[in-house]
């Protein structure tokens, strides 16, 4: 070994042994940042695995009607002279009569004082009238308080349903409008496949849960409510392999985005909510799964198997493939577990991903099944949780831009500064010349 090489050798190794660890774990740690941290969205609001339905106030229960106001008590309450602007002439007058009119029959009353009982006749048109009137005053708000109450458009669309139906039987066009305020929201709402929904004694109107139900049948050409499993007719369609029946699609969806409980019968609870738990708490169940999936796989020393990586994988347009895992079975102790949580997090991400945009396409379909179409009110229920979940794979995309941006700029710079101060130059040593006093001397 020649004195320049046993030079170049000792620098190595002090130049080695200054670094030492440290040379390599900042080296992990400007990759670490430079990938955007451990997990590529935070952390969920919540932990919890689900939500509860909460009701309203029992103020919420109310039914909006006026088909309750009893008439005969509004005149009776006229000619005594309790209220209305009938009070004052019948004060002047239904005094002195007061004993006449208690005993004898109309008819009588009509031939002993003709004036009398004209008299009676018009107080009686008189409260009647005005009872009409303040009924249409009651109508009147109740129409605006169905503008601002959204349950009670349930109990119009109800209403409409079953004055139909009467109409075509050919009932009594009064008592049929006496009746609708009770029998007709007690009727419910024709809903999903032709069924009543949201009446007395029949299952609410769930307008998410519904949809999805229905829009998972009617993607895969099956009626609307189909309960069974899809698993034998797949045939490799995205909807039924992640999900193998209509209702777990829909628990997915409803775990996801929310839903509401509607009814419309009187005396019922009108409705209940049940939050979102949102895209990102999916992800991170998701992630965790997955984790400890992929932990397991990159410390075992066997080949992985296809079910293996398919477990492990962002679905079927994101596959983890054998060298991925045999690429972290090489990493360096400290960053291994760091890129393991990563990977878990983002192929946790894909496959959320896929998922929403396979449950926002069956939500359309679902608002789309005849029944529920014609209903306007539940359309624009589908269309405002359809938009909710547009809007929370926005915010996921916008955040993974966001921590992409912050997590790789100052953190990443810093260790590059340190990087390029421990850097030593390495001088070569200047050989001997040849040439003395401008002589070459051999």
């Amino acid at each position: 070994m020649t004195m320049l090489t046993r030079k170049r050798v000792t620098f190595a190794l002090v130049f080695a042994a200054a670094l030492g660890s440290g040379g390599v774990q900042a080296t992990d740690q400007t990759f670490y940042y430079g990938i955007g941290g451990g997990e590529p969205i935070s952390r969920p609001a919540s932990n919890r695995n689900s939500t509860v339905r909460v009701g309203g106030d029992v103020a919420w229960n109310t039914d909006l009607m006026c088909g309750n106001f009893d008439m005969s008590v509004s005149v009776s309450e006229q000619l005594a002279g309790i209220k209305g602007s009938f009070s004052d002439l019948m004060d002047n007058v239904i005094s002195a009569a007061t004993g006449a009119v208690a005993s004898l029959p109309a008819l009588v009353i009509q031939r002993v004082n003709p004036a009398l009982y004209d008299l009676l006749q018009n107080g009686v048109l008189q409260a009647s009238e005005e009872f009409q009137i303040a009924r249409t005053s009651c109508e009147e708000l109740v129409g605006k308080m169905e503008a601002a109450i959204g349950n009670d458009r349930w109990e119009t669309v109800a209403k409409g349903g079953w004055w139909g139906e009467q109409s075509m039987g050919g009932a009594e066009i009064l008592q049929t409008k006496e009746d609708a305020d009770s029998d007709g929201v007690d009727r419910g709402v024709v809903w999903v496949g032709g069924g009543r929904r949201g009446g007395r004694n029949q299952p609410p109107i769930e307008p998410v849960e519904d949809a999805a139900r229905a829009g998972y049948n009617l993607l895969l050409n099956r009626t609307a409510t189909n309960t069974t499993s899809a698993t034998a007719t797949c045939a490799g369609a995205a909807i039924c392999e992640e999900w193998e029946n209509p209702q777990a699609f829909a628990d997915w969806t409803v775990q996801v985005v929310g839903d509401k409980s509607i009814r419309t019968c009187t005396g019922c609870d009108k409705i209940e909510v049940q939050a979102g738990m949102g895209l990102a708490h999916e992800v991170a169940r998701l992630s965790e799964d997955i984790d400890i999936e992929l932990t397991a796989l990159v410390a075992a020393a066997d080949v992985p198997t296809a079910a293996e990586l398919e477990a492990v994988s962002g679905g079927p347009n994101l596959r983890i493939s054998r060298p991925v895992i045999e690429a972290l079975r090489e990493e360096t102790v400290n960053l291994q577990p760091q890129l393991i949580t990563r990977l878990a997090g983002e192929m946790a991400l894909a496959r959320t991903m896929e998922r929403a945009m396979i449950a926002r396409r069956a939500l359309l379909a679902g608002r789309d099944e005849p029944n529920v179409a014609n209903v306007a009110v539940g359309v624009e229920e589908i269309e405002r949780y359809i938009g909710e979940l547009e809007q929370d794979v926005d915010n996921l995309l916008y955040e993974i831009d966001i921590r992409q941006r912050v997590a790789t700029s100052m953190p990443a710079a810093l260790l590059q500064r340190q990087a390029a101060r421990n850097q030593v130059m390495q001088v070569e040593p200047v050989p001997l010349s040849t040439f003395r006093d401008g002589a070459n001397t051999p």
